[in-house]
């Protein structure tokens, strides 16, 4: 894991040289929506792309991340398909309930059962490098998903060129990379001992989401996550139990509504009253993608520097694992 984590600027790289490489069909087939099926490690990228593109695409985006698929798919509803190892269970049946309701299906996998569909239906397909845990590729799926979008005429306003801009922050991490790995270091000081609260915008919420998944995945930590504002009207006030065993981590970005801003400011003082450690950081970076891979490195280099610091292997996810085994046994 150690060196997936610290190889993640060539990975990025790598997707963008190889989505260049994997031709798209140049039509814009009519849609008026767009649901982004995965799971886990596969799933996030949709929810990044519903970021990324939330204030420049001009139809909604929408992440499944379950068997069942929303009442409103439909022939004019485009839904990308995503499984790293392409037989992610829940997204199949998802893309069997589209495929019924007559949805558009674009699709994004290293190969598996999805793979297998895509090929025999005819469906545009974007591969990815196999054989390893999905966590780890990142920077493939949320690239891919990239040029899927861009195909489909929905791009960033402020770079345009997605493939570009994907190098650009990969050169960004490298130019970056001693000042992240001690700020996760400082971090990975700072939780030793606490519980991780994250914090951000409304508007980062999926990096906030990535961070804890991988806290969980990689360091086997137990994490809470929320956003601004939506949690001064019900989680602040369950700071009145607050203390000494939490740390709160506020991710920020340059784009951080200006009222936001104040509230966070505001909660942090709160917080810090309680007997909480506070601490922030901001995203680097002159594009969102540039600043959310940014501080995407730096939450996957904090989680596995808890790994280490823990004793526990960043690879294993045996209660998955568990879990899947007992579940076929139902099939």
């Amino acid at each position: 894991m150690r060196e997936l984590i610290a190889s993640f600027p060539q990975q990025l790289t790598a997707a963008a040289q190889s989505m260049a490489s994997q031709p798209l069909p140049t039509e814009v087939p009519n849609h008026d929506r767009i649901l982004v099926l995965g799971m886990g490690g596969s799933g996030i990228g949709g929810r990044f792309l519903g970021g990324l593109l939330g204030d420049t695409c001009t139809v909604p985006i929408a992440s499944g991340h379950d068997y069942r698929i929303p009442a409103w798919v439909g022939p004019t509803t485009m839904v990308l398909a995503c499984s790293y190892s392409g037989n992610t269970e829940e997204t199949l049946a998802a893309l069997d309930a589209a495929v019924a309701k007559g949805a558009q299906v674009r699709a994004l996998t290293s190969g598996g059962k999805l793979k297998a569909l895509a090929d025999a239906h005819g469906w545009p397909v974007l591969t990815v490098p196999g054989g390893h845990p999905p966590r780890s590729q990142f920077g493939w799926a949320v690239t891919g998903l990239l040029h899927h979008f861009a195909a489909l005429g929905h791009r960033p306003a402020d770079a345009p060129d997605v493939l570009a801009d994907t190098e650009a922050a990969a050169a960004l991490l490298v130019a970056q990379s001693d000042a992240i790995l001690d700020q996760a270091g400082q971090w990975a000081d700072l939780l030793s001992s606490r519980s991780p609260m994250l914090y951000g915008d409304a508007a980062i919420e999926p990096v906030l989401i990535r961070w804890r998944q991988q806290l969980n995945e990689n360091a086997k930590r137990l994490c809470n996550h929320h956003v601004f504002p939506e949690m001064n009207h019900n989680e602040l006030v369950g700071w009145e139990s607050g203390d000494a065993s939490i740390a709160a981590l506020f991710l920020h970005t340059e784009e951080d509504h200006a009222r936001t801003a104040e509230r966070m400011r505001l909660c942090k003082a709160i917080f810090t009253d309680a007997g909480a450690a506070v601490s922030e950081v901001s995203a680097i970076g002159t594009t969102r993608l540039q600043r959310w891979m940014h501080l995407v490195h730096l939450g996957d280099w904090l989680s596995l520097l808890m790994a280490e610091r823990a004793g526990v292997d960043p690879v294993d996810i045996r209660h998955i694992d568990y879990l899947k085994g007992e579940l076929a046994k139902m099939a």
